[in-house]
């Protein structure tokens, strides 16, 4: 009899995802109805606020696990932005991470050999039918080649790269209600290109031989693709042991060893954004990075990489320079050029805008301006997650759309750092940022 599974059902077409995104909206709006309910008779306001928030995510959850594929992601993602959503957000959109129901073992051998030509069980010398690891996009399952290596083969789920473009449709429909004024389109159209390239397993696999040229070394570690069992929708690798953020907390690691591993991370990225090719990493997720006893970081998933344009970098590099030297003139006219200012903005506007980022700019540049910095200072997390919060209530569309994926590695490196809680030696990384600045001439900053 043929194994079934609820989580079997993916729902691909424009009108199934439409459905539960309607039945999903409908049930946030019953808990908004409770929630005005509750707060006529009375109680505690602040704790209803927070049982709604909990319920809605709860709620979306829930459906966002069902469908899987690019909505899932952007919960994914939502989760680890720390002022795209309410704290009791974040700690349900969390589990987005680990806890994705995967499909059962008959659609998995299903898919291999849809992708690869023969059943798992005939392709390997060993498979594991139950995933070790299953996400947004696709899972994950342990397997030995013939030739002995043990490898990782990421499975995509079915007709995953047909649903990007409707659910980006939605999701920017919801979207579009948050936001005052500026002009989206770019802004999903990045999305969009990411997200498709993150659903092509072959563009996963040149990046995984990019990093490993690039990074692959003494104190870092990264899988290789495996061609010959690799397509657009199944992924096979070497496989990388170690353990992940929370297991690794679970131990108790001393600070010799916490310092160790951030001192990796914080590097890791640094040497990303000031080399000549300026591509990221972009998905610094807990999920992505691997703590081994050798003391070797493990780096893995290459599905979201981002690579900087040349002139955005620079002026980023020019920006974190100004900040560090408090040139005022040179702030403004860097905040016009990445669009984070401009004409179309009300003064009144500019100059919150220019308030927070002023804020923002000398909380992000100060770990550079003290050797080494500890980043499990209670009041730097304090205003970090402050800065976070006051984010979220900036509505206007602001700044180019190349900030969406370095945002995206730099909180997650933040969130990472501030749960290892480090003492990070920044003198090395300041150095590498200020020899990969390029200078603002006279005339190079004008609007």
């Amino acid at each position: 009899m043929a194994e079934h599974d609820d989580t079997d059902d993916f729902p691909a077409s424009k009108l199934e995802r439409g459905k539960i995104f309607a039945k999903t909206g409908l049930k946030v709006g019953k808990n908004y109805a409770k929630y005005l309910a509750d707060r006529a008779t009375g109680g505690d306001a602040e704790q209803q606020r927070r049982d709604l928030n909990t319920q809605n995510a709860k709620d979306l959850f829930r459906e966002f696990t069902h469908l899987r594929g690019t909505a899932l992601k952007l919960a994914q993602s939502m989760s680890m932005d720390t002022g795209m959503m309410p704290d009791e957000f974040m700690d349900v959109m969390a589990e987005a991470q680990y806890n994705v129901p995967p499909m059962n073992k008959a659609l998995v051998r299903k898919r291999v050999r849809d992708a690869l030509g023969r059943m798992p069980e005939l392709l390997f010398d060993s498979f594991e039918t139950e995933a070790m690891a299953a996400a947004s996009i696709g899972q994950v399952h342990r397997a030995r080649l013939n030739d002995g290596r043990d490898v990782a083969v990421k499975v995509q789920y079915p007709n995953v790269r047909e649903t990007v473009q409707s659910d980006l449709a939605v999701a920017r429909s919801l979207f579009e209600r948050l936001v005052r004024g500026g002009d989206i389109d770019d802004h999903f159209q990045e999305v969009r290109a990411r997200l498709e390239e993150e659903t092509d397993y072959l563009n996963e696999a040149e990046n995984i031989a990019f990093f490993a040229e690039q990074y692959d070394r003494d104190d870092v570690v990264t899988p290789r693709a495996v061609d010959a069992y690799t397509t657009e929708t199944v992924l096979t690798m070497t496989y990388v042991e170690g353990q992940h953020l929370d297991t690794f907390l679970d131990d108790h690691p001393d600070q010799a060893t916490r310092d160790h591993f951030g001192q990796l991370l914080w590097d890791f990225l640094h040497e990303q954004v000031a080399s000549n090719h300026r591509t990221l990493h972009a998905d610094a997720h807990p999920g992505n990075f691997l703590f081994r006893d050798d003391g070797r970081l493990g780096v893995i998933d290459f599905g979201c990489v981002k690579t900087l344009p040349q002139d955005f970098r620079d002026d980023m590099l020019r920006l974190y320079r100004a900040r560090l030297t408090d040139d005022e003139a040179a702030i403004d006219r860097l905040l016009r050029r990445l669009d984070i200012l401009h004409e179309g903005l009300p003064t009144d506007t500019q100059d919150k805008i220019r308030d927070f980022f002023d804020r923002y700019g000398s909380l992000l540049v100060e770990p550079y301006q003290q050797s080494p910095f500890d980043f499990g200072d209670p009041a730097f997390r304090e205003r970090l997650h402050e800065c976070f919060q006051e984010a979220s209530e900036l509505r206007e569309v602001v700044g180019s759309p190349h900030f969406i994926f370095l945002n995206k590695a730099l909180v997650g490196l933040l969130n990472l750092l501030t749960q290892l809680e480090p003492r990070i030696k920044t003198k090395k990384s300041r150095a590498l940022l200020d020899e990969a600045t390029p200078p603002l001439g006279p005339t190079s900053g004008s609007a």
